[in-house]
């Protein structure tokens, strides 16, 4: 699906000497690119898709001052005279401007393969061939995906893998979103430092798919179930008890987290367990018909609950622990009332045993 791609010819042209000069030929591929450029910019246009050139300097940046084009179309004139005498590359404006465009941006084809498999595992094979057959490109490293979505959320990185230790970070995953830009193809040359172009998949400007909130975020989620920089998000999710654990040791809601599993925590209030594959239980929101995933629990271990459904209690892309799913299940959201809660379970139990012994 992916081929090998060679670096683009390029020629230099003329002279700037008093004396007559020769019109030296332009090389055909390059004047067949700035071809399908010009058409593909002004299909954009038709679109609605605000569009601007590129520098040929390896830096993928605009050859104008974009930002006007946050808040106007070019004109066919001024897409005439940025493509028709110079060697550039295309980048669409993603966000209001376009339409709601945005783009899932993918470092690699590898991750891309491994993201679109587990769209297809968690049961959304529909909507991740809707999306392909929209628009999808191979970047000379990784791949493009491009949609619509209305409001347009704001550029956002959604998986990255810790590099150098837990020093630095490499994005796997990202959007281009409002305030952003996308090159892509025919865009080629020397528009990206490795000389490689852009090149359309499948799809196509006049067929980018239009999808819902819900649809994004399940974009969303499954992307971000690839970040491995998320050990902190039980926290983030409100656990406000286990903070407190941290600092004065074990809690009632820390030895719920042991003891229970995530069947006696979901299946109570009417969550269902769709599979289970390599420790990795996905499950299926109350009230969903069909086979759709809406979260999963232990990903790499975690033992948190993974959720990115919009349509819960729970706030999609979150993680959560045990005594925060049951927290927010049980007792709305009041921790402290939880804990209470477990404590007295115990105490219960505790007087129990000691009147059978």
């Amino acid at each position: 699906m992916f081929p090998q791609y060679d670096k683009n010819p390029t020629s230099h042209v003329g002279s700037r000497e008093r004396f007559p000069t020769l019109r030296v030929s332009m090389d055909s591929s390059l004047l067949m690119r700035r071809r399908a450029i010009i058409k593909t910019a002004l299909e954009a246009r038709r679109a609605g898709i605000s569009v601007v050139p590129v520098l040929p300097d390896g830096k993928k940046r605009p050859a104008v001052r974009w930002r006007i084009y946050q808040h106007r179309l070019a004109s066919p004139k001024e897409i005439a005279r940025w493509f028709g005498n110079e060697e550039r590359g295309l980048a669409l404006i993603t966000g209001a401007i376009s339409g709601g465009l945005e783009a899932l941006d993918f470092d690699s084809r590898t991750i891309y393969q491994a993201w679109s498999e587990r769209m297809r595992q968690w049961g959304y094979d529909a909507l991740s061939d809707r999306l392909t057959r929209g628009y999808l490109e191979a970047t000379p490293h990784g791949v493009h995906l491009l949609y619509r979505c209305c409001p347009a959320e704001k550029n956002l990185k959604l998986a990255s893998v810790p590099v150098d230790g837990s020093q630095r970070v490499r994005t796997l995953i990202e959007t281009r979103g409002e305030g952003g830009l996308v090159v892509v193809a025919p865009s080629g040359g020397r528009v990206h430092p490795s000389g490689k172009p852009y090149v359309l998949l499948a799809g196509g400007i006049t067929s980018i798919a239009m999808l819902t909130a819900e649809e994004r975020q399940i974009l969303f989620s499954v992307a971000r179930s690839f970040d491995q920089t998320t050990s902190g998000l039980v926290f983030s999710a409100g656990d406000r008890h286990a903070r407190t654990a941290l600092m004065q040791g074990e809690r009632p809601g820390d030895r719920y987290n042991r003891r229970a599993s995530w069947a006696e925590v979901l299946e109570p209030h009417g969550w269902k367990r769709l599979s289970t594959r390599g420790g990795e239980s996905y499950w299926q929101r109350p009230g969903k018909q069909g086979s759709g995933v809406s979260a999963t629990t232990n990903y790499q271990g975690s033992d948190l609950l993974y959720v990115f459904s919009t349509s819960t209690v729970f706030e999609a892309g979150r993680a959560y622990s045990k005594f925060a799913v049951y927290a927010i299940l049980e007792h709305r959201g009041d921790f402290q009332a939880a804990a209470r809660a477990l404590a007295a379970r115990e105490e219960t139990r505790d007087d129990t045993s000691d009147a059978v012994r």
